[in-house]
């Protein structure tokens, strides 16, 4: 079925922020940024009130924030401003990669997470996770030590799901918990993410092996509702350390009851993570297209808005919201019809 998306577009077009009307136009219309309208677009988002917040957190060495991974961490402060149209090229994005990149730099600031230098140690990737994260983010070069090493690591996880038939050939039920097992390899949301929006990795051959272990992984995960941790060894203290799970259940079909119990759902984020998981999911590892057409049919009937109760819109904001502000009820509506708009059209308009 085709589906026309004009309707939100254009209202997107004629209500929504700069942010928003420059992710419109640069990823669902491909208009080329260097257009002079795409110029002045890109000058006018970085002068909203929730750019400049992440902007003002940049340090003069070009750091930003105070850790490497959190809500005041490098992580969050660039990954908002690129969600945000801010293109990789600017100046202050740039400077932050070389802070990231310069030990000199990145050492006089908290350049790690806890329990992260345990996970590099054991193979699941942690500090070094976040780091080539980022500058999978911005295309750094393939080439770059920590980025090469860890799309290497990130597909040796996905190897290994082959060799499983059940979640415990890869985890230990504890007495109160189900942990990774020692040196076992499973594959999280880092290493999705990172072979996602890399492409050093991807012969043919690797994609054929990419589909099959993304199939065995989603059969075992798909039911599975049991929160997996990571048991750090003695070396590191010891205790219990929560990983980057990859949200496989995210990945299978729902109806219209399903999609409602979402909505309401008594947890408010829920929606918002749930339309966060399944936005950007690459070819090789989306197992089915019904909920991106369930959510083209809302869009396209404009209903999908109305369908959200002020607590999940109050969540939603939290999680995925790019509009300054909320004042006004179009804006909300702006931010909830670009969100959903991105995840369903590059899918159903191939």
């Amino acid at each position: 079925m085709g589906y026309d998306f004009q309707k939100p577009i254009d209202f997107l077009l004629e209500n929504a922020c700069a942010s928003i009307r420059y992710l419109v136009y640069r990823d669902l219309l491909k208009a080329p940024t260097d257009e002079p309208f795409m110029k002045e677009l890109q000058a006018e988002l970085l002068q909203q009130p929730n750019v400049q917040k992440h902007l003002t957190a940049q340090h003069p060495d070009g750091w930003f924030g105070h850790e490497l991974h959190g809500i005041d961490g490098m992580d969050c402060h660039i990954g908002g401003l690129l969600n945000a149209g801010v293109e990789a090229s600017d100046p202050c994005i740039q400077k932050a990669v070389t802070a990231l990149t310069t030990p000199e730099i990145a050492c006089q600031h908290k350049n790690w997470f806890r329990g992260g230098e345990a996970l590099d140690a054991e193979g699941r990737g942690g500090n070094r996770a976040i780091t080539a994260d980022i500058l999978s983010w911005v295309k750094a070069s393939e080439d770059t030590p920590v980025l090469r090493e860890e799309i290497t690591l990130s597909f040796e996880h996905l190897q290994a799901v082959l060799q499983y038939h059940s979640v415990d050939d890869f985890t230990v039920k504890g007495k109160n918990e189900r942990y990774y097992r020692p040196k076992a390899k499973f594959p999280g949301a880092n290493h999705i993410g990172l072979l996602a929006s890399t492409q050093s990795w991807r012969t043919e051959a690797n994609m054929q092996t990419a589909k099959s272990a993304v199939r065995r992984a989603y059969e075992l995960m798909k039911d599975f509702d049991e929160y997996i941790t990571f048991r750090k060894p003695a070396a590191f203290g010891g205790g219990f350390v929560g990983p980057f799970n990859y949200n496989w259940q995210a990945l299978k079909p729902i109806d219209e009851d399903h999609m409602r119990h979402i909505i309401e759902n008594p947890y408010p984020f829920q929606f918002g993570f749930w339309l966060g998981a399944i936005s950007g999911v690459p070819d090789w590892v989306r197992q089915s297209t019904v909920s991106y057409a369930l959510l083209a049919d809302r869009l396209t009937e404009d209903t999908l808005f109305d369908l959200l109760p002020d607590k999940t819109l109050k969540a939603f904001r939290q999680i995925m919201g790019r509009e300054p502000n909320w004042r006004k009820k179009a804006a909300a509506k702006c931010d909830v019809t670009f969100a959903a708009l991105k995840a369903c059209m590059p899918v159903l308009q191939k």
